[in-house]
């Protein structure tokens, strides 16, 4: 069913190079999609995203064009211009190889610029990021290969502005998805692959748990790292 409202919000989508369909009103996957992108950066609301969500679920149409558009394992979408610095690749040496697909498959979709801040550490680093509070093991993934720290770039420099972090993580989640490599996200400390929602409800639903157990969130959103099982 073609609406005004969803052309209007696809048309804002469009113009914000989040959403890569057409714009004909009809409430399908990449538009979905396409608004828990815009959450994290302030583009859309919350009630946006819910009426978009309860037209996708009872609209018969929406089986149609946009739906066969939106299978990455046959016709990925690209979405930015970005690409990984030398810096960035370097940092990336030494890092276990699927995990380095991962981000380089992000950095091509990501709504957000990127960099890798850190991919592999010694002890002696770890040991001191846990006396200064920034770790709070001494069993980090790092150590392995098995993690890397990613940071937003706006205007060239580096943001800790958390919205530019929950759209990093959904590209890294949408990467994952694409090449089948189970990824868990220091933002909530989750597998990410397969969860729903925005990224900032991963956070919120985190820290929410966190302090039902009495517990203190720890939240590490530049964090990404393969499971242990992997």
């Amino acid at each position: 069913m073609m609406s005004s409202y969803i052309r209007q919000i696809q048309t804002r989508l469009k113009e914000a190079g989040l959403y890569t369909g057409d714009i004909d009103g009809i409430a399908g996957k990449l538009t979905v999609q396409a608004v828990e992108l815009a959450i994290a950066r302030g583009i859309c609301t919350a009630n946006e995203q819910k009426d978009v969500t309860v037209i996708h679920t009872t609209d018969p149409t929406v089986d149609g064009n946009e739906y066969l558009l939106d299978e990455p394992s046959t016709n990925p979408v690209e979405k930015s211009n970005y690409t990984l610095s030398e810096l960035s690749l370097k940092r990336l040496q030494g890092v276990n190889s699927n995990l380095v697909k991962v981000v380089k498959r992000a950095i091509e979709i990501t709504s957000v610029d990127f960099r890798v801040l850190e991919g592999v550490r010694t002890i002696e680093q770890q040991r001191e990021y846990v006396r200064q509070g920034k770790s709070q093991t001494m069993n980090s993934r790092h150590l392995t290969g098995h993690a890397v720290d990613l940071v937003a770039i706006i205007d060239g420099k580096i943001s800790w502005d958390w919205n530019y972090y929950y759209a990093i993580a959904e590209a890294m989640q949408q990467s994952a998805k694409e090449l089948n490599v189970k990824i868990r996200w220091g933002g909530c400390w989750e597998v990410i692959n397969d969860k729903t929602n925005s990224a900032k409800s991963w956070v919120d639903n985190y820290v929410a748990t966190s302090g039902k157990q009495g517990k203190k969130a720890f939240i590490d959103g530049p964090h990404f790292e393969l499971p242990v099982f992997n």
